[in-house]
């Protein structure tokens, strides 16, 4: 048992680097029970965690308090908190790494090189019940990675390629509000099909401010959070309009088979045109795809539909009707002009 750190030991952090995190025992024992972790990792003897900007680290010791995980690796380049954790966590369990989460490297190296962090490769039938994946992500630049991250579990590679691993990572409730925004929203945008296609994510805990009041009532009700009071989270100093509004998301990775190409250019093309009937955005998929696609349709009410009101289903079922289009345009090739006109 590792005692948590006091207020005093928390001072000592003087920069923050524009992150947030929750210290207070409380709250956080608070959002374990809601977790139910349980369920996944048994008696979490054989776990594997990876904490990626953990901070000032308190939420990583009431988690080990709880659990006594078999590895529990912190990782975070910025010299605030790794001389903190010097100082802090010496004789603690912890496994520390000044790697930087950002770069793709820091886990190829303490994975394949060093070896010093190495999952089971698990099959994808079920949530990974040996490795979890926390993270903090709360600085709005952070958004980016955020979006990396979701699009890995897709692309089942990063630290997905050794199956279904949970995420439980706390990001700008405004970025959360976009994966999660439901179809016919107005904020409905790509990565909330990506969101609602490869994961079932929920929302666990939020700050309790005026951007969490944006947030579509139903699905607040549906995910009944725990309310976090700004008391509870560090820094304190913050002017009204830096108050960095956050919310903990439970991320687990679903089981799919699908064209990931195929599907990366229909919803990429026709979210582009969101406010535009199908009908008339359809033909950015390639010439002559309006001719195909109202074929194999044939409901005139679905083609006067626009992009943000369909369900992850229903683009399933749109790229696999592109899937069958012979004289579809080369996929890979378009999403690299894309990419290189972006």
């Amino acid at each position: 048992m590792f005692k948590p750190l006091t207020a005093t030991n928390l001072s000592e952090i003087k920069v923050f680097y524009k992150f947030r995190y929750v210290v207070s025992p409380r709250v956080l024992e608070n959002i374990f029970d809601k977790l139910r972790l349980e369920d996944t990792y048994g008696d979490c003897k054989d776990l594997k965690v990876m904490d990626l900007n953990a901070g000032p680290a308190q939420q990583s010791i009431i988690f080990n308090n709880r659990y006594r995980c078999k590895q529990h690796l912190l990782m975070d380049n910025r010299p605030q908190f790794t001389n903190f954790w010097e100082r802090n966590l010496k004789k603690s369990h912890f496994q520390m790494s000044p790697q930087d989460p950002y770069d793709w490297e820091s886990y190829l190296m303490l994975i394949d090189h060093q070896k010093l962090f190495v999952p089971e490769k698990q099959p994808r039938d079920h949530i990974h019940n040996k490795f979890l994946i926390m993270g903090n992500l709360t600085d709005k630049k952070e958004e980016g990675l955020l979006m990396q991250w979701y699009n890995c579990v897709g692309q089942k590679n990063w630290l997905q390629r050794f199956g279904r691993v949970k995420m439980l990572l706390w990001v700008p409730t405004s970025s959360a509000r976009k994966l999660l925004a439901p179809a016919s929203s107005t904020q409905r945008a790509k990565c909330s099909l990506v969101c609602e296609t490869f994961t079932d994510s929920k929302i666990i805990a939020l700050t309790q401010d005026e951007e969490s009041d944006l947030f579509d009532k139903k699905l607040l009700d549906k995910f009944d959070p725990i309310w976090v009071d700004y008391s509870s989270t560090l820094p304190q100093k913050f002017s009204k309009t830096k108050k960095s509004p956050m919310c903990l998301l439970e991320i687990d990775p679903l089981d799919f088979e699908l064209n990931k190409g195929n599907w990366d250019y229909v919803t990429q093309h026709l979210m582009i045109q969101k406010s535009t009937p199908l009908i008339d955005a359809i033909e950015s998929l390639g010439p002559g795809a309006t001719d195909f696609f109202t074929k194999q349709i044939n409901d005139p009410e679905f083609m006067k539909r626009c992009p943000y009101t369909f369900s992850a289903e229903e683009f399933i079922y749109l790229s696999d009707i592109y899937f069958r289009w012979p004289f579809k345009p080369d996929v890979f090739m378009n999403l690299f002009n894309a990419q290189q006109e972006e």
